[in-house]
């Protein structure tokens, strides 16, 4: 099953989310699905915050350390989507700001239903 779309228009306001960490409180857990919480936590909160809806996320780019955290990928975004199927962009990278972040998630959401 696909967890994203080729394709979407956008024609409204839209909120763009800077990549979200993994770090919470000073705190980086060592599995991929507890990072992935933290980060998609922080996500539907600057959703929340901006009176916009999961349902509208639009796009997301996920930046990965290895391929062997895809099914958890998989797994905790069609949780985290429901029906809503945003086109993504998932790339494997050699690292990121942190060494022990091993997930980083930017998104694109319309403001308006």
């Amino acid at each position: 099953m696909a967890i994203y779309t080729d394709s979407k228009i956008i024609r409204e306001p839209l909120l763009i989310i800077s990549g979200q960490t993994p770090q919470k409180d000073n705190f980086i857990p060592d599995s991929i699905e507890e990072q992935l919480d933290i980060v998609l936590e922080k996500i539907a909160l600057i959703i929340s915050e901006n009176q916009a809806s999961r349902k509208n996320i639009a796009k997301m780019n996920v930046y990965l350390t290895h391929s062997q955290y895809l099914n958890a990928v998989k797994e905790k975004l069609t949780a985290f989507y429901g029906e809503n199927k945003p086109t993504m962009t998932l790339v494997i990278v050699a690292g990121l700001v942190h060494p022990d972040f091993k997930v980083e998630i930017d998104a694109l959401v319309p403001l308006n239903d």
